[in-house]
Protein backbone atom coordinates (compact mmCIF):
# COMPACT_ATOMS: atom_id res chain seq x y z
CA UNK A 1 0.00 0.00 0.00
CA UNK A 2 1.57 3.55 -0.78
CA UNK A 3 0.97 5.91 1.76
CA UNK A 4 1.78 9.77 1.83
CA UNK A 5 4.39 11.03 4.54
CA UNK A 6 1.60 13.35 6.30
CA UNK A 7 0.50 11.27 9.16
CA UNK A 8 -2.98 13.11 9.66
CA UNK A 9 -3.54 12.60 5.83
CA UNK A 10 -2.57 8.93 6.46
CA UNK A 11 -5.24 8.12 9.05
CA UNK A 12 -7.80 10.34 7.48
CA UNK A 13 -7.65 8.17 4.50
CA UNK A 14 -7.27 4.88 6.50
CA UNK A 15 -10.36 5.58 8.56
CA UNK A 16 -12.70 6.24 5.35
CA UNK A 17 -11.56 2.92 4.01
CA UNK A 18 -12.12 1.22 7.14
CA UNK A 19 -15.20 2.97 8.21
CA UNK A 20 -16.66 2.43 5.05
CA UNK A 21 -15.58 -1.46 4.56
CA UNK A 22 -16.44 -2.59 8.68
CA UNK A 23 -18.21 0.75 9.62
CA UNK A 24 -18.09 3.20 12.36
CA UNK A 25 -18.96 0.99 15.42
CA UNK A 26 -16.65 -1.63 14.60
CA UNK A 27 -13.67 0.47 13.83
CA UNK A 28 -11.24 1.09 16.66
CA UNK A 29 -8.79 3.99 16.40
CA UNK A 30 -5.87 1.04 16.87
CA UNK A 31 -7.58 -0.37 13.83
CA UNK A 32 -6.96 2.98 12.00
CA UNK A 33 -3.68 3.10 13.77
CA UNK A 34 -2.36 0.24 11.87
CA UNK A 35 -3.79 0.70 9.01
CA UNK A 36 -2.05 4.21 8.40
CA UNK A 37 1.32 2.26 9.48
CA UNK A 38 1.08 5.51 12.44
CA UNK A 39 1.77 4.26 15.89
CA UNK A 40 -1.26 4.69 18.04
CA UNK A 41 0.17 7.11 20.56
CA UNK A 42 0.82 9.77 17.59
CA UNK A 43 -2.86 9.36 16.72
CA UNK A 44 -4.11 11.37 19.81
CA UNK A 45 -1.50 13.71 18.63
CA UNK A 46 -4.29 14.40 15.78
CA UNK A 47 -7.36 13.35 17.35
CA UNK A 48 -7.88 13.52 20.27
CA UNK A 49 -11.21 11.17 20.38
CA UNK A 50 -12.72 8.88 17.32
CA UNK A 51 -15.39 11.78 16.73
CA UNK A 52 -12.89 13.95 16.07
CA UNK A 53 -11.69 11.33 13.31
CA UNK A 54 -14.73 10.75 12.11
CA UNK A 55 -15.47 14.28 11.79
CA UNK A 56 -11.82 14.58 9.67
CA UNK A 57 -13.26 11.61 7.72
CA UNK A 58 -16.57 13.72 6.88
CA UNK A 59 -15.10 16.68 5.89
CA UNK A 60 -12.65 14.63 3.65
CA UNK A 61 -15.57 13.10 2.19
CA UNK A 62 -18.05 16.11 1.58
CA UNK A 63 -14.09 17.60 -0.22
CA UNK A 64 -14.15 14.60 -2.45
CA UNK A 65 -17.86 14.67 -3.06
CA UNK A 66 -18.26 18.56 -4.15
CA UNK A 67 -15.24 17.64 -6.37
CA UNK A 68 -16.99 15.17 -8.17
CA UNK A 69 -19.58 17.86 -8.02
CA UNK A 70 -17.79 20.21 -9.49
CA UNK A 71 -16.35 18.52 -12.36
CA UNK A 72 -20.29 17.23 -13.44
CA UNK A 73 -21.38 20.85 -13.80
CA UNK A 74 -18.80 21.82 -16.14
CA UNK A 75 -21.58 20.15 -18.53
CA UNK A 76 -23.98 22.21 -19.81
CA UNK A 77 -26.98 20.59 -19.63
CA UNK A 78 -28.54 18.94 -17.00
CA UNK A 79 -29.14 14.99 -18.24
CA UNK A 80 -25.91 14.90 -19.11
CA UNK A 81 -24.84 16.14 -15.57
CA UNK A 82 -27.49 13.37 -14.20
CA UNK A 83 -25.72 11.05 -16.36
CA UNK A 84 -22.24 11.50 -15.36
CA UNK A 85 -22.87 11.43 -11.57
CA UNK A 86 -24.98 7.55 -12.45
CA UNK A 87 -22.01 6.73 -14.22
CA UNK A 88 -19.60 7.44 -11.54
CA UNK A 89 -21.71 5.12 -9.67
CA UNK A 90 -21.06 2.53 -12.52
CA UNK A 91 -17.09 3.06 -12.19
CA UNK A 92 -17.37 1.99 -8.36
CA UNK A 93 -19.71 -0.92 -8.75
CA UNK A 94 -17.42 -3.53 -7.17
CA UNK A 95 -17.06 -0.82 -4.29
CA UNK A 96 -20.40 -0.20 -3.63
CA UNK A 97 -21.56 -4.02 -4.33
CA UNK A 98 -18.76 -4.89 -1.10
CA UNK A 99 -19.51 -2.11 0.90
CA UNK A 100 -22.43 -0.28 0.23
CA UNK A 101 -22.95 3.63 -0.37
CA UNK A 102 -20.20 5.19 2.00
CA UNK A 103 -22.65 7.84 2.35
CA UNK A 104 -25.63 6.19 3.02
CA UNK A 105 -24.02 3.46 4.84
CA UNK A 106 -22.84 6.01 7.21
CA UNK A 107 -25.53 7.57 7.75
CA UNK A 108 -27.87 4.89 8.68
CA UNK A 109 -25.02 4.22 11.37
CA UNK A 110 -24.78 7.12 12.84
CA UNK A 111 -28.58 8.03 12.64
CA UNK A 112 -29.30 5.67 15.46
CA UNK A 113 -27.89 7.87 17.99
CA UNK A 114 -28.68 10.82 16.61
CA UNK A 115 -25.60 13.01 17.43
CA UNK A 116 -24.52 16.13 16.03
CA UNK A 117 -21.67 13.39 14.15
CA UNK A 118 -24.78 12.03 13.10
CA UNK A 119 -26.14 15.49 11.35
CA UNK A 120 -22.83 16.12 9.59
CA UNK A 121 -23.22 12.42 8.05
CA UNK A 122 -26.52 13.39 6.72
CA UNK A 123 -25.47 16.98 5.35
CA UNK A 124 -24.27 14.75 2.45
CA UNK A 125 -27.11 12.63 1.33
CA UNK A 126 -29.52 16.04 1.84
CA UNK A 127 -26.93 17.37 -0.60
CA UNK A 128 -27.01 14.97 -2.85
CA UNK A 129 -30.54 15.55 -2.92
CA UNK A 130 -30.63 19.01 -2.91
CA UNK A 131 -28.11 19.08 -6.27
CA UNK A 132 -30.71 16.76 -8.11
CA UNK A 133 -33.59 18.36 -7.40
CA UNK A 134 -31.53 21.23 -8.63
CA UNK A 135 -30.89 19.67 -11.87
CA UNK A 136 -34.65 18.82 -12.50
CA UNK A 137 -35.41 22.54 -11.85
CA UNK A 138 -32.98 23.17 -14.82
CA UNK A 139 -35.12 21.11 -16.58
CA UNK A 140 -37.90 23.18 -15.85
CA UNK A 141 -39.32 20.23 -14.15
CA UNK A 142 -42.21 21.22 -11.68
CA UNK A 143 -41.81 18.26 -10.07
CA UNK A 144 -38.27 18.77 -9.11
CA UNK A 145 -38.37 17.36 -5.46
CA UNK A 146 -40.00 14.49 -5.82
CA UNK A 147 -37.81 13.38 -8.91
CA UNK A 148 -34.79 13.67 -6.92
CA UNK A 149 -36.37 12.07 -3.98
CA UNK A 150 -37.24 9.38 -6.67
CA UNK A 151 -33.05 9.30 -7.50
CA UNK A 152 -31.98 9.00 -4.53
CA UNK A 153 -34.22 6.50 -3.14
CA UNK A 154 -33.70 4.42 -6.13
CA UNK A 155 -29.73 4.94 -6.62
CA UNK A 156 -29.46 3.69 -2.50
CA UNK A 157 -32.39 1.17 -2.39
CA UNK A 158 -30.24 -0.84 -5.61
CA UNK A 159 -27.05 0.23 -3.68
CA UNK A 160 -28.33 -1.72 -0.76
CA UNK A 161 -29.83 -4.36 -2.13
CA UNK A 162 -26.50 -5.13 -4.46
CA UNK A 163 -24.95 -5.36 -1.39
CA UNK A 164 -27.14 -7.79 1.05
CA UNK A 165 -27.29 -9.93 -2.11
CA UNK A 166 -24.14 -9.61 -3.52
CA UNK A 167 -25.42 -9.10 -6.78
CA UNK A 168 -23.60 -6.18 -8.68
CA UNK A 169 -25.63 -6.64 -11.40
CA UNK A 170 -28.89 -5.31 -9.65
CA UNK A 171 -27.32 -1.58 -9.08
CA UNK A 172 -25.93 -1.71 -12.70
CA UNK A 173 -29.44 -2.76 -14.05
CA UNK A 174 -31.27 0.08 -11.88
CA UNK A 175 -28.33 2.59 -12.79
CA UNK A 176 -29.34 2.31 -16.15
CA UNK A 177 -32.97 2.25 -16.04
CA UNK A 178 -32.65 5.52 -14.23
CA UNK A 179 -30.35 6.78 -17.06
CA UNK A 180 -32.97 5.97 -19.55
CA UNK A 181 -36.05 7.32 -16.80
CA UNK A 182 -34.13 10.51 -16.84
CA UNK A 183 -33.22 10.99 -20.83
CA UNK A 184 -36.78 10.50 -21.78
CA UNK A 185 -37.86 12.98 -19.18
Amino acid sequence: MTYTSDKRERLVEAAKRLIHSRGFTNTTLADIAKESEVPLGNVYYYFKTKKDLAEAVLSQRKKDLFKLYDSIEKLEDAKQRIGAYLENILSRVEELTIYGCPFGSLCQELNKDRTELADKADEMMLFQLGWYQKQFTDMGRSDSHDLAIKLVTSEQGAILLANISRDREILIREVYSLKEFVANL
